[in-house]
């Protein structure tokens, strides 16, 4: 049986046919990628430089929230006792030895109490070095440092393994700056008077609650920009960290927060 040349030729352009659509098909397949490629770096690029600036900025919120609680320590504590130091020796009698060594002694407790606070306040202004002993150690010694405040009851149930730290380069910093707008904003706006503060993971994501009985206040989502609690800043954070927040508030019904965040 013959072929026709009509035949193959039909053949030939059958396979050339569909050997173009293949090669076609190639090309838009690559140059999509090519541009999708190209817009991930663009997105990556951005996202890097907006880590970077919030990262700036959040060192330098840390840095100024601890040198903020640096001096009210220095005043409220570290001075009280030098004065009370100063007091004590400067009513010493030296004609009455058995008040003078009771002077003394008292003036010597004073000092060590000082000296544990120095300590204690030494540790606090380390900043971000906190981060090397991980996230919960940088934590409670925050947590611990605000419980020395008489103003407020402060329970503090930490679940987090020793030494946990988030992977994410940035996030740790960023949770402890996240801990300190929540108790700022309760020392300067919820006239509360007992603190509730929980650490813990679940299902690979990190939990931290913060909550209080303080007088609460109008809250809506979809306007946080407006409440001027850094409300914003914290929203930003969280979702540079593919994390969530979530408030509940009324007035006169206290306010709870509550942050997710991947541990990966």
């Amino acid at each position: 049986m013959q072929v026709s040349g009509n035949y193959i030729i039909f053949i030939i352009l059958c396979l050339t046919a569909v050997f173009l659509l293949v090669a076609f098909y190639i090309v838009v397949q690559v140059i999509n990628y090519a541009r999708k490629k190209k817009k991930y770096e663009e997105e990556k690029k951005e996202m890097n430089q907006l880590f970077e600036e919030q990262l700036v900025q959040t060192k330098l919120e840390v840095q100024e929230q601890t040198l903020q609680n640096f001096a009210a320590d220095l005043h409220d504590n570290i001075g009280q006792l030098l004065s009370l130091t100063n007091v004590t020796l400067a009513s010493v009698n030296v004609n009455d030895a058995a008040k003078t060594a009771s002077k003394i002694s008292s003036a010597q407790e004073l000092i060590k109490r000082a000296i544990k606070e120095i300590r204690i306040l030494a540790k606090l202004h380390q900043g971000e070095s906190l981060m090397e002993n991980g996230l919960s150690d940088a934590i409670s010694q925050e947590v611990q440092w605000f419980q020395r405040n008489a103003y407020f009851k402060v329970e503090f149930k930490n679940n987090l393994p020793d030494n946990f730290t988030l992977s994410h380069p940035y996030a740790n910093l960023f949770v402890y700056r996240l801990l300190q707008e929540c108790l700022s904003n309760i020392v300067r706006h919820a006239d509360a008077t007992e603190i509730f503060i929980f650490l813990g993971v679940k299902d690979d994501y990190f939990t931290m609650e913060i909550s209080d009985n303080g007088k609460g206040f109008r809250y809506n989502e979809s306007n946080f920009q407006s409440n001027g609690m850094g409300i914003n800043n914290m929203q930003k954070r969280i979702q540079l960290l593919s994390g969530t927040m979530r408030i509940v508030t009324a007035e006169k019904k206290g306010t709870r927060i509550l942050f997710n965040i991947p541990c990966n």
